[in-house]
């Protein structure tokens, strides 16, 4: 079996891991402190995110064991990757973590692959990295996908009004939840036609941060997440021509969760397997508008799929 068949084979575990047992819903609850109380956790994307990242550590310390495996974490926050596995032939593998929430039912909200500038571009450099970008025999992506509860409710609700709102809608009631003001309602009802009776129904669906629970009460607390799905692909098979994250350098992925979950983002459709050629000379090429004004031109040599294929048309 290859490591990627080995790591497949090993996804239920994780999903046992992560859930409640029979259920959708995550099976963390809370933190606690030395008093034995317990508070709710954030459904900040980060939190959540980082959290789960601690869960799974241990789970691939196992998988690691299991198939003779060495396992090496990375010792800063900010270097690549999460995670190196090492087999018996000396081979390396990098797997990444990602998590993104469900925008919709088939769409996740953003997932970046790393970095396309540094050690993606140098790849016999060290510098933020375990080992050189060069060193690895194969990179990979560790998605993890999950639904946020509270939305998942809100829109569970709505249906059961025959309200079925879109991704934009959906923003506002993120907008709303991370707020909750009246302004931010306002931005709602502009859209859709709600009463007061309806925000009432809705605002019991959001975690209350402030609330204090005990060992006997804790399983009352709300699981912020729940539905988990992941995959494992390398990273120029689910990768797209967008930059991710606003300004930051950082390439985009697929957004559609079937996609993400068979393998076939852009490069791999439409290149099929000189997908990781193109994949890696695409984005090590790729500028950003201040990069391309940095090298003293008006704008970047391409922006696109379309427009590389342009532009390394000069090239022959």
């Amino acid at each position: 079996m290859s490591f990627e068949e080995k790591f497949n084979a090993f996804i239920p575990e994780l999903t046992e891991a992560l859930s409640v047992p029979k259920g959708r819903d995550w099976s963390v609850k809370g933190f606690i402190d030395v008093h034995q109380n317990i508070y709710s956790i954030s459904n900040d994307t980060k939190v959540v995110s980082k959290i789960i990242e601690l869960m799974i550590f241990p789970k691939l310390l196992e998988f690691a064991q299991r198939h003779d495996l060495e396992l090496k974490l990375s010792p800063y926050q900010n270097y690549y990757p999460d995670v190196t596995f090492i087999d018996s032939t000396g081979k390396k593998y990098a797997v990444d973590l990602k998590s993104s929430y469900k925008s919709s039912k088939d769409k996740i909200n953003g997932m970046t692959l790393g970095a396309f500038t540094g050690y993606f571009r140098n790849r016999t450099s060290s510098k933020n990295t375990l080992y050189p970008y060069g060193d690895y025999h194969q990179h990979y992506v560790f998605g993890i996908i999950y639904s946020r509860t509270d939305i998942t409710q809100i829109e569970e609700y709505l249906a059961s009004l025959d309200i079925n709102i879109s991704i934009t809608v959906k923003k506002l009631f993120v907008e709303y939840i991370n707020e909750n003001s009246d302004s931010k309602w306002q931005n709602i009802i502009h859209k859709i036609a709600l009463s007061q009776k309806n925000r009432a129904k809705i605002d019991s669906f959001i975690m209350k941060e402030t609330d204090i629970h005990t060992l006997d009460n804790f399983t009352q607390i709300q699981s912020v997440v729940r539905d988990f799905e992941f995959f494992i692909q390398e990273k120029w098979k689910i990768a797209t021509d967008r930059a991710g994250s606003g300004n930051t350098k950082n390439i985009g992925s697929e957004l559609n969760i079937q996609r993400l979950k068979s393998g076939e983002g852009l490069f791999q459709r439409k290149f099929g397997i000189d997908g990781k050629k193109v994949f890696d000379n695409y984005w090590m090429n790729y500028e950003t508008k201040s990069m391309a004004k940095d090298a003293g031109r008006d704008s970047p040599h391409f922006n696109n799929i379309e427009s590389y294929l342009e532009w390394k048309k000069g090239f022959k």
